[in-house]
């Protein structure tokens, strides 16, 4: 990594987790796209210290975690993607977040492509958010002793809830939107009455409206154009200004 870094320098560079949560331009990216594999992957526990590469997946660190017995990471089942996307975005549901329970990150400064270690009080987090500007490779929790069998249940409960109130086997880009300060996102829409709304070969989900999901071939311009109607009509009938969660990526104006 610290290799390539030093050929791209002055480039342009994108790294991209487990592809959660990002939309991509139709013209693409004028830049080096870096996705982490490999080492990346590997998970290590000791004790109550837990290791994990920035690549490996969240649903593994979880089961990983529940057959050691170690409790703190629940708030993250049924999320998809790869830890270091889930740290560098403070992933989490209505249990918590993962930023909760990090001890520290080692990354790699893009400036000068040195390995560095960030402890969690030099670190910013907020809601779906994080001060991080560096590449994170590995992250470092520390977490708890419980009962395997309170956690596996946690972890499944979350994930059937998930199953039943979102769009799970259609593709799509995630939570467009945060939730606004005790408001939910998706209510919001659903009461703009957009649920159902379709452009080219988008369409706000009808099983949760904070979804926007590709129905046959939908292109990104389809996807921001709804985006761009949701958040007009929120601003027009509730004085709301949503902000997205998605990461938008590529050049210029789709539409």
């Amino acid at each position: 990594m610290i290799q390539v870094l030093k050929k791209c320098k002055n480039k342009q560079i994108f790294i991209l987790g487990g592809g959660t949560n990002i939309l991509f331009s139709d013209r693409g990216f004028r830049g080096i796209v870096i996705k982490l594999s490999g080492d990346f992957k590997k998970i290590g526990i000791l004790n109550e210290t837990v290791c994990a590469g920035a690549a490996a997946s969240l649903s593994l660190l979880l089961n990983e975690c529940a057959k050691s017995n170690l409790d703190g990471l629940q708030c993250c089942a049924g999320i998809p993607g790869s830890v270091g996307g889930a740290v560098y975005g403070n992933a989490g549901t209505n249990l918590g977040t993962i930023s909760q329970h990090i001890k520290y990150i080692e990354a790699i400064d893009f400036s000068n492509a040195k390995l560095k270690i960030l402890n969690k009080n030099e670190i910013e987090f907020s809601y779906r958010k994080s001060s991080i500007n560096e590449i994170i490779t590995r992250v470092f929790f520390s977490l708890k002793a419980a009962n395997k069998n309170d956690i596996l249940a946690q972890i499944q409960n979350l994930i059937d809830k998930r199953k039943s109130t979102q769009p799970i086997g259609i593709a799509n880009a995630g939570c467009i939107f945060k939730n606004p300060p005790k408001m939910s996102s998706g209510k919001i829409i659903e009461d703009l009455g957009l649920k159902g709304l379709q452009i080219g070969g988008a369409e706000i989900s009808y099983v949760h409206a904070n979804f926007i999901v590709n129905k046959q071939n939908a292109k990104a311009a389809d996807v921001l154009r709804l985006i761009e109607i949701i958040k007009q009509k929120a601003k027009e009938k509730f004085n709301i200004d949503l902000q997205e969660e998605i990461k938008i990526i590529g050049v210029g104006n789709e539409y």
